[in-house]
C-alpha cells in the first residue's frame, strides 16, 4: 500500500531536484500523463484528441472515433489520494500501455474535483480494465474510492445526453452526416510533429512541467479547503486569487479556515490524516503561519 510518507518523500525529492517558487502569473500544467499518446491509439486520427476537440468545438458534433472511446474514471477524495494515484499510474503495467492521466477538474460545467482516467477502445476492454483497476486501487490506496466507466468526454454528454452511458440505456450511434464536418477540419488541421514522434508518454523521471503540476494540485487543494495538502507541502498555501469555481468537495471534510485552538495535541488531526494532531499539522501550521508574519 502507498503511504502518506511515500507521497511526501516523492514530492520532496522532486522539489530538491527542481526547486520552484509558485509563480501565479504563468500558466500551469494540471494533468499528469503516462502511457500511449492518443495519436497512436488504434484507428485514431494522427492529431489525436486535439483534433477531436477541434471537430466538437467548431461544429458541435462528436467525432466518429469517440463513439468507441471508453474511460475508467477514478475519483480520489483528496489531493493526497491524487498523488497516490499518480504513483500507481507511474508504476502500473497495462497490456496495451493504455493512455492514462491524473488531473484536477477545472471545467465549470463538469462536477468533481480530482480525477484519474484510463482510456480504452470498446466497452469490453473497458469492463476488463475496470475490474483490474478496482483491485489495484483497493490494494494500493483505498477501497472507498469511487471507480466507474465513462464514454468519451464529459462535454459530449452535456451536449448530447443520449451519448452517455446508463443502465438499460440504448447507446447513441454515430450520425454519418457528421462526417462532412470531420472532413472540413481534416482538410486544414496541422498535426504536431513532436506528437507524431512521441511513441510513449512514459519516462523514468519527473519533468519540470510535472513538478509544476504537483504545485498546481496543492494550490488547488488549498483553494477548495482540502487540507490534506499540508503534510505534502509542509507550509500553508494561499488559495488562487479570484477562485470562483464551485466544487463537489465535501464541506464536512477539514476546512482550511478551521479554528484549531481548541484541539488538544493527542486529538485526531484536522487534516484527516488519521494521525494525532501533535504528530501531523500542529508544527507545520504553527511554523508556516509564523513565516507569513
Amino acid at each position: 500500500m502507498i503511504t502518506d510518507e511515500d507521497v511526501i518523500e516523492l514530492f520532496r525529492k522532486c522539489q530538491a531536484a527542481q526547486p520552484k517558487q509558485m509563480d501565479r502569473n504563468r500558466g500551469y500544467y494540471q494533468q499528469f500523463r503516462r502511457g500511449t499518446p492518443s495519436n497512436r491509439w488504434k484507428n485514431h486520427h494522427p492529431g489525436g484528441c486535439d483534433r477531436d476537440k477541434v471537430v466538437f468545438d467548431q461544429f458541435n458534433v462528436i467525432p466518429k472515433y469517440c463513439f468507441d472511446c471508453y474511460k475508467v474514471q477514478i475519483e480520489p477524495r483528496t489531493v493526497m489520494e491524487l498523488f497516490k494515484l499518480m504513483m500507481v499510474f507511474e508504476q502500473i503495467k497495462l497490456p496495451l500501455d493504455n493512455g492514462r492521466k491524473c488531473l484536477t477538474e477545472l471545467r465549470t460545467k463538469v462536477s468533481g474535483t480530482y480525477k484519474g482516467l484510463i482510456y480504452c477502445q470498446g466497452f469490453e476492454e473497458a469492463e476488463k480494465m475496470l475490474t483490474m483497476i478496482r483491485e489495484i486501487i483497493s490494494e494500493e490506496i483505498s477501497k472507498e474510492i469511487k471507480i466507474s466507466l465513462k464514454r468519451g468526454c464529459s462535454e459530449y454528454a452535456i451536449a448530447y445526453p443520449k451519448y452517455e452511458l446508463g443502465k438499460g440505456k440504448k447507446l447513441m450511434p454515430y450520425n454519418e452526416s457528421w462526417q462532412k464536418y470531420e472532413d472540413i477540419v481534416d482538410s486544414s488541421f496541422v498535426v504536431d510533429k513532436l506528437l507524431i514522434e512521441n511513441e510513449t508518454l512514459n519516462h523514468p523521471t519527473y519533468t519540470s512541467e510535472e513538478t509544476d503540476t504537483m504545485l498546481f494540485w496543492l494550490t488547488y487543494a488549498a483553494s477548495i479547503g482540502d487540507m490534506s495538502y499540508l503534510p505534502i507541502y509542509g507550509l500553508v498555501l494561499a488559495p488562487f486569487e479570484g477562485w470562483t469555481r464551485t466544487t463537489s468537495f465535501n464541506s464536512d471534510k477539514p476546512d482550511k479556515n478551521k479554528d484549531t485552538t481548541s484541539l488538544k495535541r493527542n486529538d485526531p488531526c484536522f487534516c484527516g490524516s488519521g494521525k494525532k494532531y501533535k504528530r501531523c499539522c500542529f508544527n507545520l501550521k504553527k511554523e508556516s503561519l509564523t513565516d507569513q508574519v
